[in-house]
């Protein structure tokens, strides 16, 4: 039976999720939909799109994971947020999820949270969370990405302050700051917290991957008497749950090498992937635009016409990029207005699996995070491994015999992750590993 398990409230953040147990040597696997749960595994996961819900939409998908992770004796739960904390009262609110794991788990108490990613460059300090970007840390209210985020938007960065304004009104939120490591004193803070009736969660900090395995032994500890023990985090928490567990060391990326023609599909528009693009178009591959018509709603011309350019372009072996925007100052975006991540999703992970199905790619590449879940649905995925280790929050993953992609090389990148060349890597264009 599964040791660790998860709920996460978007695809590409829970394939980094598969991504951290598989480095340190975890069998893990994630479901979608309806797919039953693997029970010969260390660590199982549920992904859904709660993180570009709100209202009752959101409720219903939470509820009904958190239903279905609930039928296994898990030692460890984590509800798998971003790195990043992207949310608001109104889209993929954390404090509402907050609120349902205490529906669920009643006797629990206080929940820890603990975003903080070391290797990726996630830090929380005095409560404080900070990312990197471009070589430099920003506090998450001043990120140049986080801050303009196209739906969640980051004005402030101590997540205390961010909880309470998305839990009910009263709530507490309490915290256990770095001092704790270094006087001994972490364990009884965490005790302490934990035992507060007045709060509903709590914030951890941590900076090093050391803060990290702290906070995953505080979980594992046999003597705590929920169980499973809740956690809100992101793939770190996993990493270091993984690495106190298993005690091995990390696997490391190999160079990969594609079987033909890559196809990648975007739907982000952050900064971090608009540079992305911009390489891989850079270095001849096919630029294939979504038309402004079908990022508004359906149109078969239009999407007849996208299918004789993709599948022309693959057919001729050249490597194509699909994008909705390449950032938040493209034409398409600003003129469109908001658009369905779910009819986005849909759009581009139905067409991937057109590609795929007949014949003319192995390698699909899928950039998003709010759209990723929808993608993969219209895939046919019911069960995501990881195949190889990749970039950090980017793993190469395989499929379920009966996805659309099945037997495909298949790359989930959200939208803040990985490096410029990432898709020249994945298609093995490039020297880089």
């Amino acid at each position: 039976m599964p040791a660790f398990g998860f709920v996460a409230d978007d695809l590409t953040g829970a394939g980094d999720v598969l991504a951290q147990a598989h480095r340190y040597g975890l069998q893990a696997a994630l479901v979608i939909g309806d797919a039953p749960l693997p029970t010969g595994v260390d660590v199982v996961g549920i992904a859904g799109p709660a993180r570009s819900l709100g209202g009752a939409a959101f409720d219903a998908v939470v509820r009904r994971d958190l239903a279905r992770i609930a039928q296994l004796d898990l030692d460890v739960l984590l509800y798998k947020v971003c790195s990043t904390f992207d949310s608001s009262p109104a889209v993929g609110s954390i404090g509402r999820g907050i609120e349902l794991l205490h529906e669920r788990f009643p006797g629990h108490g206080p929940v820890p949270v603990a975003p903080a990613q070391p290797l990726f460059g996630r830090f929380t300090a005095f409560s404080d969370h900070y990312a990197a970007y471009a070589g430099a840390t920003y506090r998450l209210d001043r990120h140049p990405v986080m801050a303009q985020h196209p739906s969640t938007p980051m004005h402030e960065a101590d997540l205390r302050r961010v909880l309470t304004e998305q839990l009910p009104a009263g709530a507490a939120v309490g915290a256990v700051h770095l001092p704790g490591y270094d006087t001994g004193t972490f364990g009884d803070r965490w005790a302490e917290q934990r035992g507060d009736p007045r709060s509903t969660a709590f914030v951890v900090d941590a900076v090093g991957e050391q803060h990290m395995d702290a906070i995953a032994r505080a979980l594992r500890d046999p003597g705590t008497a929920a169980r499973p023990a809740l956690v809100v985090g992101s793939g770190g928490i996993m990493a270091a749950l993984a690495r106190t567990a298993s005690g091995e060391a990390p696997r490391t990326p190999g160079p990969q090498r594609a079987s033909g023609p890559v196809l990648a599909v975007s739907a982000s528009a952050s900064t971090v992937t608009a540079d992305q693009l911009e390489d891989a178009l850079k270095h001849g591959w096919q630029d294939v635009p979504l038309p402004a018509g079908l990022l508004r709603g359906p149109d078969d011309a239009l999407l007849a016409d996208l299918d004789r350019q993709v599948s022309a372009a693959l057919a001729a072996g050249r490597d194509v990029v699909v994008h909705a925007t390449r950032g938040t100052g493209d034409p398409r975006y600003v003129t469109s207005g908001p658009v369905d991540p779910a009819h986005l999703g849909s759009l581009i992970g139905a067409l991937a699996g057109r590609m795929a199905t007949a014949g003319l790619t192995r390698d699909v590449a899928v950039f998003g995070g709010d759209t990723s879940s929808h993608a993969l649905i219209a895939m046919g995925v019911r069960e995501l491994r990881v195949s190889d280790q990749f970039v950090t929050a980017g793993p190469i993953c395989r499929t379920d015999e009966h996805a659309t992609v099945a037997g495909c090389r298949l790359l989930l990148k959200g939208g803040q992750v990985g490096p410029a060349d990432i898709l020249r890597r994945f298609a093995g264009r490039t020297t880089h590993p």
